[in-house]
């Protein structure tokens, strides 16, 4: 069983190309990745280097990773059971209880650039299994180039040093992701935080088409592609764009960029995995995450209030008559994202539409609120009684024999028995 990596996928992704260079043209020169995988901050410092890795597991605190080369003494897995050693790796990421309760030992972070054609940056993460020191891919029993399955439970972050790359788009294999991007002296980081996901993997690209395609195995794995913003020919734009757009799914066959279309104003991003499991029977089925940023939500769809997103927004999953629409659709914001998830679906190839919602106006709410407000203020007014005027009273003197009375009213009269003085 071969390995589909997500590299592999990039490969591919070059057919979406010219959707991608939209928005405002760069005049910024072209990003030159550096050769070979990026090298640990800490070893090697240079311009594209990773600063940091570490782990959380669920329900305890971030565990911060070290890196540790080949060769060297380190933590050993928790258990060895179903791992085998593959191909040999530079080294591993890791820590004390990191991997306490794991078949593997450590994570190596493959990163480098997608493929000799596009700067992109691409990032893998392997399990490791290093006995006697020697660190390799943790692989199954059965394939030397399958691992075994990370954590699905425990989050991974990385941090890297990207030089002068400002990301355009981030997307890839991991959900709940969450992105940090900073820049500071011309010196940009990256870091993503997300959890890794089940992937259907594909023995070849005709897997990943029609009813008949099976997956050769289903491996959870964690894996991102970054896309610049200032790259003339092969960026990732439009105006107003801050980078933080991030997109995951679990469908690694002919992943590709969200491609943005300023007319209809829909964010569209595409994914596929083979239509059936290993035993032949079972329906792969997978999901899509994304996160948006207040400030991207509003340069896309013109959201002045984050809030309103699950009104504003429309989430279709657009698929063949292979497929099915099936699928729980989820739109929230927390801490001023917004956060898409659709999930349930079957593969071979649904693809994501977020679109603005044609009965939407972003003008509505001020005017609406500005409406209201008047015709409070008219209320409040024609509410308000009128003064009312004053009463001219007279009085009068009443005599009765010895006895003298004195009358108040508008026409006062006096009582019998009385004459008026």
């Amino acid at each position: 069983m071969k390995r589909t990596s997500i590299l592999a996928s990039a490969t591919s992704a070059l057919l979406f190309i010219a959707a991608i260079a939209i928005g405002i043209p760069s005049a910024s020169a072209s990003i030159t990745l550096p050769k070979g995988s990026f090298q640990p901050c800490s070893v090697a410092p240079a311009p594209y280097c990773i600063e940091s890795v570490s782990v959380t597991p669920a329900g305890a605190k971030a565990i911060v990773l070290s890196w540790v080369a080949d060769g060297s003494a380190g933590v050993s897995a928790g258990n060895t059971n179903g791992v085998a050693a593959g191909k040999v790796l530079p080294g591993r990421w890791t820590a004390d209880s990191a991997f306490a309760s794991e078949n593997y030992d450590g994570l190596y972070l493959d990163i480098k650039a997608a493929n000799e054609f596009v700067p992109w940056i691409y990032v893998d993460a392997y399990p490791t299994f290093s006995p006697g020191n020697k660190v390799s891919l943790a692989a199954t029993v059965a394939s030397a180039t399958t691992p075994v399955n990370l954590n699905a439970d425990a989050a991974i972050t990385i941090k890297l040093r990207i030089s002068d790359f400002k990301v355009g788009v981030t997307y890839g294999i991991a959900t709940e992701a969450v992105l940090d991007l900073k820049s500071a002296g011309g010196v940009n980081t990256f870091e993503l935080t997300g959890f890794p996901v089940k992937v259907p993997q594909a023995k070849s690209p005709k897997d990943c088409k029609g009813d008949a395609g099976v997956s050769s195995a289903v491996v959870t794995q964690f894996g991102t592609i970054l896309v610049p913003s200032n790259d003339p020919n092969y960026g990732f734009s439009f105006e107003g764009s801050t980078g933080s757009i991030y997109v995951g799914s679990n469908g690694s066959c002919n992943l590709s960029t969200p491609v943005w279309s300023p007319d209809k104003k829909s964010l569209s991003y595409k994914a596929s995995a083979p239509r059936l499991a290993p035993d032949g029977t079972t329906i792969n089925t997978g999901f899509y995450y994304a996160t948006i940023s207040s400030a991207d939500a509003m340069a896309l769809w013109g959201l002045k209030k984050v809030e309103d997103a699950a009104s504003a927004l429309v989430i279709s999953l657009k698929t063949t008559a292979t497929g099915t629409t099936g699928a729980t659709k989820n739109v929230a914001v927390k801490n001023g994202r917004v956060i898409i998830q659709v999930f349930g679906f079957e593969f071979p190839d649904p693809m994501l539409d977020i679109s603005l919602n044609p009965a939407y106006d972003a003008k509505s709410t001020s005017a609406t609120s500005a409406t209201n407000m008047s015709a409070q203020a008219t209320v409040k007014k024609t509410a308000t009684p009128k003064p009312v005027a004053k009463v001219k009273t007279t009085t009068i003197s009443c005599l009765k024999g010895n006895v003298l009375k004195k009358v108040t009213g508008v026409k006062p009269t006096c009582p019998a028995g009385y004459k008026k003085k």
